[in-house]
């Protein structure tokens, strides 16, 4: 009996010593030995990618696929559409991926929960709902013309996807390639130095053949966002010149 106690004794001890050892090495910053347990890994920073933008152009030596390759619906669409239909003339503004490549400033506010990204093209405001923080998913109608987008961190990225937008009869391209509700779009930020990148993919099974792919960069400004104020009427103006597909070689309309 005493050989036992004796022997318990001494497999406490060694506990108890294996124990303090490891929160010695623990507090000393040393690496824990292969089988022990670990912490779990701290959460990355979240890149700081609050600024106002300007436009530089598409990022040297990526790979992309230049305009959007539409499939033979897209191309029927396009070469049928008349210009003076376009809804920008009644101040509609665009949406993505077109936005992504107007010659315009825009400005990224990050916020906890969410991402707010405004553009000087049309005062076009979109919000990126970051996951994680029980935003509600949009309803089986909630069709817009910036659709509804998601975010994350992934590294030093924000990566967003955008879904539940409305048909846009120049959706993908100012040449009149449309978009439909099927349209996703997947943008991915993140900044070197006074740098900010992006790279953009568009899928639309409905009008493309392939996935578009977009690459960009825009440079730091200390510039605020000039408004752009669409006034209805200046904007329609241009639709009086415009000619009618319904007019005959004298002008009388038919």
């Amino acid at each position: 009996m005493r050989y036992t106690s004796h022997m318990a004794w001494r497999r406490g001890t060694l506990q108890t010593a294996a124990v303090t050892g490891l929160l010695l090495v623990v507090a000393a910053g040393l690496p824990p030995t292969r089988g022990e347990a670990q912490a779990p890994a701290a959460s990355s920073p979240i890149p700081d990618l609050t600024e106002i933008w300007k436009r530089r152009g598409p990022i040297e030596g990526r790979p992309r696929n230049g305009n959007p390759v539409g499939n033979a619906r897209a191309i029927g669409f396009s070469k049928a559409f008349d210009e003076v239909l376009l809804p920008g003339y009644d101040c509609s503004p665009v949406s993505i991926p077109v936005l992504l490549n107007d010659n315009y400033n825009f400005e990224i506010i990050q916020q906890p929960d969410r991402v707010i990204l405004r553009y000087e093209k049309e005062d076009i405001v979109r919000t990126v709902w970051l996951e994680g923080h029980g935003h509600p998913n949009p309803g089986v109608y909630d069709f817009t013309i910036q659709g509804h987008s998601t975010g994350r961190y992934e590294g030093n990225q924000l990566a967003i996807e955008t879904t539940k937008f409305v048909f846009d009869p120049r959706g993908m391209h100012d040449d009149y390639i449309p978009s439909s509700t099927q349209k996703k779009v997947t943008e991915r930020y993140w900044r070197e130095g006074d740098r900010l990148r992006m790279e953009s993919v568009t899928e639309d099974p409905l009008v493309l053949r392939e996935p578009y792919r977009y690459h960009f960069e825009w440079e730091r400004t200390g510039t605020p966002l000039t408004p752009y104020d669409c006034d209805p009427e200046a904007s329609g103006f241009a639709r009086q010149f415009q000619p009618s597909k319904y007019q005959d070689e004298t002008g009388d309309r038919k």
